[in-house]
């Protein structure tokens, strides 16, 4: 049985807060692409979808990898220019009240609804894969973690 206790539920609220910070600062890092037409993107709306899988959530758990056990679709205001971010939550299998590490790994990524996101989607593909290629390509100074990298099941 579980047991919940105040401190329990605090403890919950600070890894809640945790998790969309770090979802918030992986978010700008995609936003980076778009300095120069926006300095300060703005998270307008957020939505919890956790019954709802993602197209590449869905293909990762054809292929054998776990689900993730929620996803949020947020939209940021690129000053003007709506953008709507996907992200999937996954449990990393660490109890992270007892270890002090990160037990839920973040995939967020622009959503494949506009020719931008698309081409955002493809830079950072070729950034992590062939990084000598894509910085021959364009500059860009970080590259968004993606650091879902789910293990397939064993």
């Amino acid at each position: 049985a579980v047991v919940s206790t105040q401190s329990t539920g605090t403890e919950i609220i600070k890894i809640h807060n945790f998790n969309n910070e770090k979802a918030w600062q992986e978010i700008l890092l995609w936003e980076a692409f778009h300095n120069e037409e926006c300095q300060n993107p703005q998270l307008t709306k957020f939505a919890g979808k956790p019954k709802e899988l993602s197209p590449r959530a869905r293909w990762r758990t054809w292929l054998g990898y776990d689900a993730p056990f929620d996803r949020h679709d947020w939209v940021v205001d690129r000053c003007g220019t709506k953008v709507r971010y996907i992200l999937d939550y996954y449990d990393t299998g660490i109890d992270q009240m007892e270890t002090g590490e990160d037990s839920v790994a973040i995939d967020v990524r622009p959503a494949l609804d506009s020719y931008s996101a698309c081409v955002d989607r493809m830079k950072v593909f070729f950034l992590r894969n062939c990084p000598s290629v894509a910085t021959f390509l364009f500059e860009y100074p970080m590259v968004p973690t993606g650091d879902n990298e789910p293990q397939a099941e064993t």
